[in-house]
């Protein structure tokens, strides 16, 4: 049986989180390794739309405690302290524009 994914964490305006691995299988993916697995490598964002349609949206954001393997050229987003949670810059989402921060663990609009 896979395992659950754990339950998503009210952080408060309708905004959820959960964090996201890289746990690759190693014998269908022998590039990786050399590469440790990360529990915490993104975060994920589920969030009411911002742009006045109906329903939830999503968006991620990887983090600078990810493998390099995971970043690539792309943004990442620094830790600040993690109980409780705090990440900079903010969080922008370029599907419905919902933006704000999470600081100390609760979602702030900005």
């Amino acid at each position: 049986m896979a395992d659950e994914a754990p339950a998503a964490e009210d952080i408060g305006h309708g905004h959820a989180i959960r964090f996201l691995s890289f746990a690759p299988d190693r014998e269908l993916n022998p590039q990786y390794k050399n590469i440790p697995d990360c529990d915490k490598a993104m975060v994920h964002v589920a969030h009411p739309r911002a742009d006045g349609q109906p329903g939830m949206c999503a968006s991620a954001a990887t983090l600078a405690t990810a493998p390099a393997v995971l970043t690539g050229n792309g943004p990442t987003w620094q830790v600040e302290s993690w109980e409780p949670l705090t990440l900079s810059p903010s969080l922008f989402c370029r599907t419905c524009g919902d933006h704000g921060f999470i600081r100390e663990g609760r979602w702030v609009p900005a």
